[in-house]
């Protein structure tokens, strides 16, 4: 009877998570993800890598941080409701220790990726501005 209690518990918080987190993802990214063709503003070259940064801080601002919070919450509540159980408690420091590590691999990876842009030259460091550490000079502006 504890486990199913248990479960009822656990899957209230995933839907209550996943719910409130949906305003956020819909209104999250702004501007579009194609950076050109309206507005006669013609598509260049120059234009395909500014869309594969878009879509990939929309990954990293909108899927990444929701995903990464669902898993630790999940952990948890698995670390505390263990109670002893030491199989368990090495489950949940295993999954806090997973996500931690996946977090650090892909923003580690967003960095580099940004700085081989950089390097290649295809964007510019831009320091820290709102609108990001790197810009893409496409015409008219990106």
């Amino acid at each position: 009877m504890k486990n199913k209690a248990f479960k009822g518990i656990q899957t209230l918080a995933i839907l209550s998570f996943a719910f409130g987190l949906m305003p956020k993802a819909v209104r999250a990214f702004e501007g579009p993800l194609v950076p050109c063709g309206s507005d006669g503003n013609p598509c260049e070259l120059c234009h395909i890598f500014v869309l594969f940064d878009n879509i990939v801080k929309f990954i990293l601002q909108n899927v990444v941080p929701p995903v990464a919070g669902l898993m630790l919450i999940i952990a948890g509540i698995m670390f505390f409701a263990a109670a002893g159980d030491s199989a368990k408690t090495n489950k949940a420091k295993s999954i806090i220790t997973s996500v931690v590590i996946g977090l650090l691999i892909v923003y580690g990876a967003y960095l580099l990726v940004s700085l081989f842009f950089m390097s290649i030259g295809v964007s510019e460091w831009a320091g820290f501005l709102p609108s990001g550490w790197f810009i893409y000079p496409c015409y008219p502006s990106n």
